[in-house]
């Protein structure tokens, strides 16, 4: 169990570590010299039964809220410091409002320094404390008096906290069945080790030789051994505290940043947009449009808010808001989150995530609240239940990856669900009976349409079908009803065409014999075809003749326009896309340049930009900077 330790400057955390473990975590010369903690200080003390406690010493000067910030949003038990001297400070204030926006439950109130205050005092500092925590929420929280220095009341303090140690209720991610995620909050270099990060396993677990990923960089690192509460182990889990020594081809000369993430591999999904449910902190008020920092883990992040629900948040009011930060965050639902305003450094509001990956086009504003609503659901089960009802569909992987839900429980979730699946493996989405009789009957009705205006075409293609629906149901869900008419026969894949059975356009005879000599030329050509003006001359065909020609082929999907004088094989762009997953694959950054893509394809600087910027418009790859990733494969994207 990790426990942090909040409250007000020079109140005696640090000195109630020491008393509890024996360890000092004013490691840092500067704290030393100023006798305050400025980063994150840790300890920890062996039970009588074998368990280890640790405790996280968290910075109380305002001018280190940013230190605090990294070691109370992914810890669940909290003692809140008090000195009975002094009462309840403006930090105390501050760190209590933190603790009670983003949710955490388990807090213990310390009234130290009992030895410089005769017992008046330390009732009237309790009666004080017990109405400030009623106040914010914790009106059960016990509270507990001692001297660090005397040693009075720290005998009664470790004895409730070896009993919380037996009692305490697994968290989401206890059992090491979800995705592994770590906050890094120190990252340090040692002599024979290599690079070692330190930070509190969020979720899942790891193992010695496993390999995971750094997020947003994505750089593949491997384990090479594992401190946990500063013993050598073999695997660190949920809750633990743990340093773990990385390796990797770049990741020794990455510059990790302070609340980077080392996650599982299948967690990788770094966001720049999320919505969120936060509370206003007393006396402050959110404005909408308003600049802030995000603190998510141990990350502070800039960015922009909007308020969901109209105008700005008041005091004391709680909300839904998009975020928009200027950097990608490895952050996933039920983050804790807190705002600060971006001028005054202020801590304006705090809350959870509830939806990492929020739709780019804002949908119906009424409509999208109950989805946010139905997202306060922690429950996974009911969550899903709730999104159902309201959308009438859910995708399946979007919901896993936002919840770190594994697999095998999706696959129970889904199977206790009202709805049914649709789609094909990878792309499951969980559609209620009405919906899913809606969508198969507008794209039936889209193809009739579709034949009706163009007789002599086979069909058209995914992206073009899937537009004629677009306006009426999300592409995902029309993509994955596509996939259940392609597997009950009700629709017929026709090269890259789509069409009804009783729909058979066919070629006449002398396009079939100029097809089996484009088809054979353009196998022989591989992954540069010959312009329009050459296939003229190859045919013996007046241009305009060669041009209809090959735009017939099109229409019948036997040929794809990549570029505007190029037509290529499906199957070519098909090898193509491999080719640039194999590229993005072997780079550590996750993408590759068009000067990579030419090197590797070898068809010249032009095609190959005309090229890519057909697998961008196709929705097989997207460009960020110089870098292109590739998001799905071409029989994803184009059938």
């Amino acid at each position: 169990m990790i426990i942090a330790l909040a409250g007000h400057v020079d109140h005696g955390k640090t000195a109630l570590i020491q008393a509890l473990t024996g360890v000092d975590t004013d490691r840092l010369p500067d704290e030393k010299r100023r006798g305050m903690t400025i980063d994150l200080g840790f300890a920890y003390t062996a039970l009588p039964n074998g368990e280890v406690i640790g405790f996280v010493d968290v910075p109380g000067h305002e001018r280190f809220l940013q230190n605090m910030l990294a070691g109370v949003l992914t810890i669940g038990s909290v003692l809140l410091i008090v000195a009975a001297d002094d009462g309840p400070m403006p930090q105390t204030l501050e760190h209590l409002a933190i603790l009670r926006l983003t949710g955490v439950a388990d807090l213990t109130a310390v009234i130290t320094k009992i030895d410089r205050v005769d017992e008046a005092r330390v009732n009237e500092v309790r009666r004080e404390l017990s109405v400030l925590l009623a106040g914010n929420g914790y009106a059960e929280a016990p509270v507990f008096a001692l001297s660090s220095l005397s040693r009075q009341g720290v005998p009664e303090l470790r004895r409730w906290l070896e009993q919380k140690s037996k009692t305490g209720r697994l968290a989401p991610g206890a059992d090491g069945s979800y995705g592994f995620r770590l906050s890094i909050d120190r990252s340090f270099a040692l002599t024979g080790v290599g690079l070692v990060v330190t930070g509190t396993v969020a979720a899942g677990s790891v193992r010695v030789g496993d390999t995971l990923l750094l997020s947003p960089s994505r750089l593949t690192a491997r384990v090479r051994s594992i401190h946990v509460q500063d013993r050598p182990a073999e695997i660190a889990k949920f809750g633990d505290r743990c340093a773990l020594a990385i390796t990797g081809t770049r990741v020794e000369k990455a510059k990790l940043r302070r609340g980077d993430w080392l996650i599982d591999p299948a967690l990788h999904a770094p966001t720049v947009r999320l919505d969120a449910r936060v509370g206003v902190a007393g006396g402050r008020k959110l404005r909408h449009g308003a600049r802030i920092h995000a603190h998510l883990g141990a990350a502070a992040i800039p960015g922009r808010v909007r308020v969901l629900e109209g105008g700005d948040l008041g005091s004391g009011e709680t909300g839904f808001v998009h975020l928009l930060l200027d950097r990608s965050a490895a952050v996933l639902h039920a983050d804790r989150i807190v705002l600060r305003d971006d001028g005054t450094g202020r801590i304006v509001a705090g809350g959870v995530v509830l939806d990492p990956f929020p739709p780019e086009r804002r949908r119906q504003h009424g409509a999208r609240l109950a989805v946010l609503a139905a997202q306060t659901d922690m429950e996974p089960a009911a969550a899903l239940h709730k999104l159902l009802e309201i959308e009438g569909w859910v995708d399946l992987q979007g919901f896993a990856l936002a919840r770190n839900i594994a697999p095998p429980s999706l696959a129970a979730l889904a199977n206790d669900m009202p709805g049914q699946l649709i789609g094909r493996e990878g792309h499951r989405v969980l559609v209620g009976p009405a919906m899913a009789e809606t969508v198969r009957s507008l794209l039936l009705r889209a193809l009739a349409e579709w034949h009706a205006a163009h007789p002599d075409y086979a069909g058209p293609g995914k992206s073009a079908l899937l537009a004629r629906t677009s306006r009426e149901v999300p592409a995902e869900i029309a993509e994955a009803a596509l996939y259940a008419l392609l597997a009950d026969g009700r629709v017929i894949q026709q090269d890259a065409a789509f069409r009804l059975p009783e729909h058979r356009p066919t070629l006449d005879d002398v396009d079939e014999v100029f097809w089996s000599r484009i088809e054979a030329g353009l196998t022989e050509a591989g992954l540069r075809p010959p312009r329009v003006r050459e296939w003229a001359e190859i045919l013996d065909l007046p241009l305009a003749a060669a041009e209809a020609l090959l735009e017939r082929l099109e229409r019948f999907g036997r040929l794809l326009r990549v570029a505007q004088n190029r037509y290529f094989l499906p199957r070519t762009v098909s090898e193509i896309a491999r080719l640039a997953g194999e590229m993005a694959d072997a780079s550590e950054e996750g993408g590759f340049t068009a000067a990579d893509f030419n090197r590797t394809t070898g068809i010249g600087r032009n095609l190959a930009i005309e090229v890519l910027e057909y697998l961008d418009k196709a929705g097989i790859t997207r460009r960020t900077g110089d870098l292109r990733h590739v998001l799905r494969t071409a029989e994803a994207a184009l059938g």
